[in-house]
């Protein structure tokens, strides 16, 4: 299970939403990250992806963009943690997805975030083929991308949205992706994979009463701000170290 805080924020905020694993090695990795940073303490640089290994200079903002990805090495399209990739954890691969703008929806989204703190969640899990994934929080419009056949897309600490309705939304960056958020329903997941949707869905209820990852060291809800652009947890600080929260990898199975 993946714990979450009840919501507190009013109509149009971060909430605690989030789909079951198929497979728990995401989880691990999720979890193996946020053991080496508590070792190593490294020092995050955002970095520009592609090819085979990590480059050193600074990311930049494409224009219309709300927010910045984790600042957070790469090597190729996989997250460097303690000067490595994780040994034995899932490879991100090339998503080859098409560049796009964040539409008014994640517009304002973050603008609330920005204003009021949102949510983010201290776990990983794993988008199943399909699913279509959005310029914002906001099914009316075309999707950007589909998860293609035979890839899954791995989304560790998202950050969560619920729109005024009570529909959630995944929101996560995805390496090698590009500069932008990508939006997920979870009412979306269940069109792509029913049983999949429904566990999501059902999870919400049974996730609202877990204590703070940084209380326990187990999965959970934690708050969220926008500091400098950046998505970045907003909780005291504990025994349990945090990587930054929205990082999405390609999968190829």
């Amino acid at each position: 299970m993946n714990p979450l805080l009840p919501s507190a924020i009013a109509d149009g905020r971060f909430s605690r939403s989030v789909q079951p694993r198929p497979a728990d090695r995401p989880r691990q990795w999720a979890l193996r990250a946020l053991a080496g940073v508590a070792a190593g303490g490294l020092m995050f640089v955002a970095t520009a992806c592609g090819g085979t290994s990590s480059a050193t200079t600074t990311s930049t903002v494409a224009a219309g963009a709300v927010v910045r990805p984790p600042a957070i090495p790469l090597q190729g399209c996989n997250y460097v943690l303690n000067g490595a990739v994780p040994a034995g954890e899932p490879a991100g691969i090339q998503p080859g997805f098409r560049p796009f703008t964040p539409d008014q929806a994640a517009q304002s989204a973050i603008a609330h975030i920005t204003a009021h703190g949102g949510i983010g969640l201290v776990d990983g899990f794993t988008l199943p083929s399909g699913v279509k994934l959005y310029a914002g929080p906001d099914s009316g419009s075309e999707p950007v991308a589909t998860i293609p056949v035979d890839r899954s897309m791995l989304a560790a600490d998202p950050v969560l949205w619920t729109t005024g309705s009570g529909a959630h939304w995944i929101a996560t960056f995805v390496a090698c992706g590009g500069e932008h958020l990508y939006w997920v329903s979870v009412d979306q997941i269940g069109k792509a994979d029913p049983a999949t949707g429904a566990a999501a869905a059902s999870t919400i209820t049974m996730l609202e009463a877990a204590a703070p990852y940084t209380q326990t060291g187990q999965a959970s809800a934690l708050p969220v701000k926008i500091v400098d652009g950046q998505i970045v947890w907003n909780a005291p600080a504990g025994p349990h170290a945090l990587v930054p929260p929205a990082r999405g990898q390609l999968l190829g199975f």
